[in-house]
């Protein structure tokens, strides 16, 4: 096989090279199995699956196209010889090779269907899984690039930040918007400003605070996804990488609107990271990205230290509160989610036994109860409660 130049990355792609390796040996038993062995875990038709590949590329015509790239530019004559190639390949006549296995039916191209991606990946893939003659859309995959980025960020919803790397959730956690029972007013700011944020204007970061089993997390997945049809993006940072946001910033840059989520932050940490975050919220010399937003979760409702000898009069300690207490203000959002009282508790105890079809009676004290056995009253108790209640039920 002729090695790629405008899609190199996918050369030693599992499924592109058990694709490869079948169109070249037919009747290869071994080569069959391989690709049957590649389409085995596919949740949609293969040349949906081939097609997603191609428009998650990394490689040189995708990150070239990510910049711009004008209609005339002579190397989008070699990325349309490559796409004709590969949209043969998903098209190819293999249910033979698959029937064997069991997975004649994989190869069949059509509708494109399980896919839990952005919209703009969705109405691609469909495109192209209706047929070949890729190269005639290489334009528009081109355009695709610049607007929605390379890799995984083009084609996840979600996505976690680790080791430097952008990684795509393929399995989102299903909360959405409806999923949220009580704290409408508490969440009411943060849908506001997201609505604002995914509708291309400028908002202010968040910060959502209060003690643990509150909602935050939960409230920040549910209301990304309820706007995940506009194309945004979250983006869920571990707390190791924070100190070095900036270059998830400058990967982010450019492309489709995206919520950061620095879950569960400490302002305390002995790493410094409060610095280095503050300047990138703020920008530093290359300057802050206009389509990222940042919300962090803090499970502090006092984001000061408050013991002893952090109060002492020394001026290290002062500077170190002070820096602290300039990266709250980072947040022009401030959100707090406090504990529950008993009302509101039992109210989305109640609506969660409702939904996993747990009976209603006798279940208001026996909610109470668990609470006050060491859980607390909180959202995430009341959720617990509801499924040990439905499930002894």
């Amino acid at each position: 096989m002729t090695s790629r130049i405008a899609y190199a990355d996918l050369d030693h792609h599992p499924l592109v090279g058990a694709l490869s390796a079948a169109r070249e040996r037919p009747g290869d038993a071994a080569a069959a199995a391989e690709l049957a062995r590649a389409a085995f875990t596919l949740r949609t038709s293969l040349p949906a699956a081939v097609a997603a590949v191609v428009l998650g590329s990394e490689g040189p015509f995708a990150t070239l196209a990510r910049g711009g790239l004008a209609g005339d530019d002579r190397r989008l004559a070699q990325a349309a010889a490559e796409l004709d190639a590969l949209g043969a390949l998903a098209h190819g006549d293999l249910g033979a090779a698959l029937a064997p296995h069991g997975l004649g039916a994989v190869a069949a191209g059509g509708e494109a269907t399980d896919l839990d991606a952005p919209p703009a990946v969705v109405d691609l893939v469909r495109s192209l899984a209706a047929g070949p003659g890729w190269g005639a859309r290489a334009v528009e995959i081109a355009g695709f690039h610049a607007a929605e980025g390379t890799g995984a960020l083009a084609t996840h919803r979600v996505l976690r930040f680790a080791d430097g790397r952008l990684v795509g959730i393929d399995r989102p956690d299903p909360v959405a918007p409806e999923d949220l029972i009580g704290g409408e007013e508490r969440r009411a700011p943060l849908a506001d400003a997201l609505r604002v944020f995914a509708a291309g204007r400028p908002a202010n970061d968040a910060l959502v605070y209060g003690p643990p089993g509150t909602g935050k997390s939960a409230t920040v997945r549910a209301l990304a996804a309820g706007l995940a049809h506009t194309g945004l993006r979250l983006v869920q940072v571990d707390r190791a990488e924070a100190g070095v946001i900036g270059a998830l910033f400058a990967r982010l840059a450019g492309g489709p609107r995206c919520l950061v989520l620095l879950d569960d932050l400490v302002f305390d940490d002995q790493a410094r990271t409060d610095r280095a975050l503050r300047a990138a919220l703020e920008g530093d010399a290359a300057g802050r990205p206009p389509n990222v937003l940042v919300w962090a979760t803090s499970n502090r409702l006092k984001l000061l230290r408050e013991t002893h000898s952090e109060r002492e009069d020394d001026m290290d300690e002062a500077l170190g509160r002070g820096e602290k207490a300039a990266l709250a203000t980072r947040f022009g959002l401030r959100v707090p989610f406090p504990a529950l009282g008993q009302e509101e508790y039992l109210r989305i105890a109640l609506g969660l036994v409702a939904r996993f079809g747990g009976p209603s009676a006798g279940a208001a004290p026996a909610a109470l109860r668990f609470a006050r056995s060491g859980h607390g009253m909180s959202p995430r108790t009341a959720r617990q409660f509801a499924v040990d209640w439905a499930g002894r039920a």
